[in-house]
Parts: C-alpha cells; sequence; structure tokens
C-alpha cells in the first residue's frame, strides 16, 4: 500500500466519521483512486507529500483528454460495469464531472493540510475548477 493509498484510506474513515452520506463517500473514493493511479503512472508519485500545482493541472487536462470510461478504479468494476459496452464510451468528460473531480481532490488536500497536517503546502491552493457553463432554462409563459 502506497502513502497516497493509506491517506486516502485515513480519509475515508474521517469522512465516514462525519456520517457523510454513501453517494458523497463514493465519489470521493472513485475520485481519489483514480488520481492516485494517474500521479502513480504518469510520475511515479506515492507519496502525498510529493504532489504539486502542476500535477493538478496536468491531471485536468488529462481528464478533458481522455474520454468516460476510459480508466477504472478497480479491476472488478470494469467486469460488473462493462464499460465499453456504453454508448457514452470514450465520448468527453463533462466540464461539470471534471470540476466535481477537482472539488474532491480539493476536499482531500484540504484535509490533508488542515486536519492532519501531513502536508505543508497545499498544492490546491491555487487551482481554480474548471467553469461550468450552465444551461438557461425556459421560463414558462403565462
Amino acid at each position: 500500500m502506497t502513502d497516497f493509498d493509506f491517506q486516502v484510506d485515513n480519509f475515508m474513515l474521517f469522512c465516514s466519521s462525519k456520517n457523510l452520506s454513501r453517494k458523497t463517500m463514493a465519489s470521493y473514493e472513485q475520485a481519489l483512486k483514480l488520481f492516485g493511479q494517474y500521479l502513480k503512472q504518469q510520475f511515479k508519485i506515492e507519496e502525498v507529500t510529493k504532489v504539486q500545482t502542476g500535477h493538478i493541472r496536468q491531471y485536468i487536462k488529462y481528464l478533458r483528454e481522455r474520454g468516460k470510461y476510459t480508466v477504472v478504479s478497480t479491476e472488478e468494476s470494469k467486469e460488473v460495469n462493462h464499460p465499453e459496452s456504453r454508448s457514452d464510451f470514450k465520448k468527453d468528460i463533462s466540464t461539470a464531472t471534471i470540476a466535481n473531480y477537482v472539488r474532491n481532490i480539493k476536499v482531500f488536500f484540504n484535509y490533508l493540510h488542515d486536519v492532519e497536517k501531513e502536508i505543508p503546502k497545499n498544492p490546491l491552493t491555487n487551482v481554480e475548477s474548471p467553469k461550468i457553463e450552465r444551461k438557461i432554462k425556459k421560463t414558462l409563459a403565462p
């Protein structure tokens, strides 16, 4: 188990103790596991203290380019969900989804910096979430 994985496990325990919803916790866990895999594969990073702002920005760029369901957090989920069979397989990941990933990663690094004091500097302090274009809702005519 890497330091990154260990810190994610600790964070999930912290979230559980705060009684966060299962859906929120599942979202955190998926985003963090995928980010951890990316750091390990692309930069050989396994420690939270080695993550820098540039790694986050590279990850956002990577998310924009990789396409939906082309990466899974566990092989078991691939066997159960068969992502390659989905009609939206490899389509662009929405900006809202990328913003959610960034938000989840921010919450994790805020926890590491502010709560646990595991890292001296938060690499997400100056990372802006992608701007989501809101769809204009149709107004009802009187």
